[in-house]
């Protein structure tokens, strides 16, 4: 399928954090136009990460916005986020909640 939404593995997310290393960021895209490639508005994208509580529990955050600048150069009112339960089992919301922002 054309630009499919593609959520990682959590064991992926969790990466080297467990042993003293950093959770990975997952990021990706859709919707290249044909005229500018990824040079266009209409580039939908997103963002899937583990945070941690102040109690230090974990959870999964989604995150989606539209356009070429990437997210660590966007502010917190440039993207939409929504929080999930770091699961194996959530991944399947996550990438159901993305797929219905892209619309």
């Amino acid at each position: 399928m054309d630009n499919e939404i593609v959520v990682p593995r959590l064991d992926w997310l969790i990466g080297g954090s467990r042993i003293g290393g950093t959770y990975n960021r997952y990021f990706g895209s859709c919707g290249t136009d044909p005229a500018k490639g990824c040079l266009s508005d209409s580039v939908f994208n997103y963002a899937v990460f583990i945070e941690k509580t102040e109690d230090g529990d974990e959870y999964i955050r989604a995150a989606v916005y539209w356009g070429t600048k990437n997210f660590p150069c966007r502010s917190e009112d440039e993207y939409e986020t929504e929080v999930f339960e770091a699961t194996e089992d959530s991944l399947s919301a996550v990438r159901t909640w993305i797929e219905s922002k892209r619309k």
